[in-house]
């Protein structure tokens, strides 16, 4: 037995996530009370979420390098001011205004000369003495300082959206980001694409729907009308029902249209006929307040052939080669697709309760002729993904609001839709795969295999631990996405909050399990609409479309695009074995992992935050908030300057059965960083009583 008066050290790993439900005399140390903007680290441990950013194509403010700059300024310059030098034509931005002749400068480009003379606007504005070769902070903190003031010049570039309204979809395809947002005066719907001087609206392109063909009209030709003599060239061929000889229907998207069309008139290519014309050209759009889901297919082979598909539950189902918007119509009641998915080489569609499955091999066909077909489910379909695993190779998840299906089986031929949880539900936006498909349950999130076991039942439940937190996010969920970084599954709600939910491989099981589960907040960013992929350069990157009109990447950066990232941690109790004996705390050691700069503010509560605990510090219960967790002693602010892992010391004088550790911080500076484990020191006392 440990002597009184001798110091005890616990050393206690920081994982386990929060737990709201647990007695606080049974949770093991080491996890939250709660926490905000950490999440658990892949390696353990809790990391200090990274920061947020607004995209929009121009460089990413959180990668802006700087210049400390000395010179001669005549005019009077203004932080995102362009300079260009007269003689080299070198250019740069002025990050901050040091003093009378010092500035910050950060996208740097070209080679400055000595003592050179700049323009803005083309006025000469001043002259530089020398532009280092790299950033020259004098210290970490000053580093850091500048790194912050060069994102905060190059955030002033980067602009919304154009158009009214939430961020509709957001998805990443092929180098660039693609967003869609209604229109300044919310009639219509558009689609933007990323690039280095801001966002592009995507131009779609005309249509003209046909029957009666005779011969096939393919990509590349040019129609002539024989009564109207309007011509076109034909960008994308579509045949929808019967065959190019014989009765087919379809769709031709154009390109340089000359001259009107009219309905009813024969369509020619090199003067032979092809089909008639049914209908006039019509501008291709898009209806607005949609939401999108897509998915990236290739129903072809050839890599150029790859293609990204969506819907958005007001629009017909589109596919986009980079070029050509193409509508796909499936001839099913209001053809208003809310779901998409390639599986088995087939287009697979959700309108309300019915699968609508595509010929194999063509996506535009939706006929019997090319084994197209339709699966009635009974209930509200909510997401589709495909799933993976050894008895569910080549299986389909089919999320509803009533149950969850599996569809089995490659073709119309053999397809088999059965019921794997009869009494789950699957929120709509929330069905994502990690290891096995996840999805969000109205009590919180479930893994596919646990429902299946379980049922609706709170006991297939992975987020049990943060039940009451969840159960104050009733019918705000909105989007979800993954970070394969961390095996995460990130769930965002209508009010701003979120939660990383750890997915973790088990051991003694083919499915994963839950690890830690922690809340996060984007402040006043409230997202719509989600994406994670990995780029073309294999980053892990993350983007979010907002209510605000704005498309940010996550997971970047040390701000929630500029403002102060907020986060706290509350350590559950701990009573180093002994619940019933006094103990004399003397000081907490933290060991940190973190970039250039951490800074955090550190308390501590007493007694599981009891009012009978007496010690040194005599603001301990001065103040009694909504729990006893803020009835803490002054706030000690500690700094930490370091790029290596450090221990950091916290002194706890004071007397009780048990110790909670509060950390918190506020910086718009700081990198991420990550708490590793927490060694308290105390001495032992007598039994209370």
């Amino acid at each position: 037995m440990p002597k009184f008066n001798q110091l005890q050290t616990e050393i206690v790993p920081l994982v386990g996530g929060v737990n709201m439900v647990t007695p606080q005399i049974l949770v093991k140390p080491g996890t939250c009370i709660f926490a905000s903007n950490f999440e658990p680290d892949i390696s353990g441990g809790y990391r200090r979420i990274k920061g947020i950013e607004r995209f929009d194509g121009h460089k990413s403010p959180s990668t802006m390098d700087y210049r400390i700059v000395e010179g001669y300024i005549i005019e009077a310059l203004q932080v995102g001011d362009r300079i260009v030098g007269t003689d080299s034509g070198a250019q740069a931005v002025v990050a901050a205004i040091l003093g009378v002749d010092s500035l910050v400068l950060t996208d740097i480009q070209g080679t400055w000369i000595d003592d050179e003379a700049f323009l803005v606007g083309g006025i000469i504005y001043g002259y530089l003495d020398h532009v280092p070769p790299d950033s020259n902070a004098s210290s970490r903190t000053e580093h850091a300082l500048y790194k912050s003031l060069a994102a905060d010049a190059t955030r002033l570039a980067i602009t919304s959206v154009p158009g009214s309204g939430s961020i509709l979809g957001v998805k990443y395809w092929k180098g660039n980001v693609y967003a869609f947002r209604n229109s300044v005066d919310g009639l219509a719907c558009n689609m933007f694409k990323s690039s280095i001087s801001g966002w592009q609206q995507i131009t779609f392109g005309k249509e003209l729907q046909f029957d009666a063909s005779t011969a096939e009209i393919k990509e590349g030709d040019v129609i002539s009308g024989v009564t109207s003599l309007a011509t076109a060239i034909v960008k994308r061929s579509l045949l929808r029902t019967g065959t190019w000889g014989s009765a087919g229907a379809g769709t031709l998207v154009l390109d340089l249209v000359v001259g009107t069309f009219v309905d009813n008139e024969i369509l020619q290519v090199s003067a032979a006929n092809k089909a008639t014309a049914n209908g006039t050209v019509t501008d291709i759009t898009l209806q607005p307040n949609g939401k999108f889901e897509f998915d990236v297919i290739n129903f072809y082979g050839s890599v150029d052939k790859e293609r990204l598909y969506f819907c958005d539950g007001v629009n017909k189902a589109h596919e986009y080669d980079g070029d050509i918007l193409v509508p796909i119509r499936t001839g099913v009641g209001t053809d208003n697709p809310k779901f998409i998915v390639g599986h088995k080489k087939q287009l697979i569609v959700s309108i309300e309760s019915e699968l609508i499955v595509s010929g194999i091999g063509q996506p535009y066909s939706f006929t019997a002729l090319t084994g197209a077909a339709q699966i009635a489910t009974g209930q509200t379909i909510t997401g589709l993904k495909q799933q993976t695993g050894d008895t569910q190779v080549g299986a389909l998840v089919v999320g509803t609001d009533k149950k969850i299906y599996m569809l089995y089986g490659n073709d119309v031929s053999d397809y088999i839709l059965t019921v794997h949880s009869p009494e789950a539900t699957c929120v709509p936006y929330t069905l994502q795969n990690i290891g096995f498909a996840h999805f969000w349950d109205v009590n919180g999130l479930t893994q596919l295999m646990a429902s299946q076991a379980y049922g609706s039942f709170q006991s297939h439940i992975l987020t049990q631990a943060v039940q009451p937190f969840i159960d104050q996010k009733k019918n705000k969920t909105i989007a979800s996405c993954v970070s394969r970084a961390n095996n995460l599954y990130k769930i965002f709600f209508t009010d701003g909050d979120g939660l990383n939910i750890q997915i973790m491989p088990n051991s003694n099981s083919t499915s994963p399990v839950v690890g830690d589960v922690m809340p996060f907040n984007y402040g006043n960013r409230i997202v719509n609409v989600a994406d994670s992929v990995v780029d073309i350069n294999g980053v892990e990157r993350k983007f979010i479309g907002c209510t605000d009109g704005f498309v940010y990447e996550i997971d970047v950066g040390t701000s929630i695009d500029g403002d102060p990232l907020e986060s706290f941690l509350i350590l559950s109790f701990n009573s180093s074995r002994s619940p019933d004996a006094r103990k004399n705390y003397k000081r907490c050691k933290l060991l940190f992992d973190a970039g250039s700069t951490a800074n955090i503010a550190a308390t501590y509560d007493l007694s599981f935050g009891t009012l009978e605990s007496v010690y040194a510090a005599a603001s301990y219960h001065e103040v009694l908030g909504a729990s006893g967790y803020w009835d803490t002693a002054t706030w000690d602010s500690l700094f930490y300057d370091s790029a290596f892992s450090q221990e950091l010391t916290i002194d706890t004088p004071g007397n009780g059965s048990s110790i909670a550790l509060i950390v918190s911080g506020s910086s718009n500076k700081d990198e991420s960083f990550v708490i590793e484990i927490c060694k308290l020191q105390y001495t032992l006392g007598r039994v209370i009583r």
